[in-house]
């Protein structure tokens, strides 16, 4: 049914995804091709699934590493005291653990999903061209596979969720709620990297210190992470697209200070939590 689906709606996300100006366009890959002076990683040769494909990450600063990303994204990691080395993220044991090599690590630090979608500079949020574009390699080659991790941001700031009803298209520029961005940053992603294995991650516990009256963690409209995650894994069905429950990785509320350096960020014995989860249920799909 779902391919079904999106076979009756690709010409309507097709357009959506070429309503940009090509003045827009040319501009997005001067910047690309001006940032690509970046690492990437080999295989590591462990045989699995996955084994030799080009994995490409979408992220925020929990995905960051220093020399891994365009040179105009913001950073996060390396911190001494938090995760050091690269070797120590999450998704270099995802790489490390499944075989794969690393194509293009488009995250950014203190980025939204939410946000101006023509936006073309590092801190643009992940519904725009510019961090969809900056997935594939420094030659233009595609990725195998797409692993997401955003939306925390949207959260803590208490953006508005929205509600998914089912696949409809969006107008370029700013978005009015995290479910439209999302919806619009995964077309994209599909008209874009056609062939691509893409997974979409939910999101770990972030305690902002607000409680509902059922004592659960909210941001200022009332939403919490779980009814974050439950839109992302509505979008993520009706596009196809597979689902990292990274929430049930094992970090919570109730652990932030054992597994995270500031309540947000993972340290070492974090990231291993996440990379196990990761690795478990892509596994699953395999």
């Amino acid at each position: 049914m779902i391919k079904k689906l999106w076979k009756k709606t690709a010409v309507l996300l097709m357009a959506a995804v070429l309503s940009v100006s090509f003045a827009s366009v040319n501009t997005l890959e001067a910047k690309a091709a001006n940032n690509w002076e970046v690492k990437t990683i080999p295989s590591s040769g462990v045989q699995s699934p996955f084994t030799g494909k080009k994995l490409s990450i979408l992220g925020d600063s929990i995905s960051t590493f220093n020399e891994y990303i365009p040179n105009d994204y913001n950073i996060f990691y390396p911190k001494p005291d938090n995760i050091p080395m690269v070797e120590g993220t999450w998704w270099y044991q995802v790489l490390n653990l499944t075989g794969m090599e690393l194509l293009s690590n488009a995250s950014s630090a203190n980025t939204n999903v939410m946000g101006n979608s023509l936006q073309t500079d590092g801190s643009a949020p992940g519904c725009s061209f510019r961090r969809i574009m900056d997935l594939q390699g420094k030659d233009g080659t595609a990725p195998d596979v797409i692993i997401i991790y955003m939306g925390v941001n949207d959260f803590a700031r208490s953006f508005p969720l929205g509600s998914f009803q089912g696949m409809s298209t969006h107008t370029e520029g700013e978005q009015s709620d995290f479910v439209s961005a999302y919806e619009m940053m995964l077309q994209k992603i599909k008209a874009l990297y056609p062939n691509a294995q893409i997974y979409c991650s939910t999101l770990f516990a972030r305690d902002l210190g607000i409680r509902n009256s059922s004592g659960e963690i909210v941001n200022n409209n009332g939403d919490s992470i779980q009814d974050f995650n439950a839109q992302i894994s509505k979008i993520a069905a009706a596009y196809g697209a597979g689902v990292l429950d990274i929430y049930s990785c094992g970090i919570t509320a109730d652990n932030l200070s054992v597994f995270t350096s500031d309540g947000v960020h993972p340290n070492l014995p974090g990231a291993q939590l996440f990379a196990v989860k990761a690795i478990q249920d892509l596994m699953k799909t395999a």
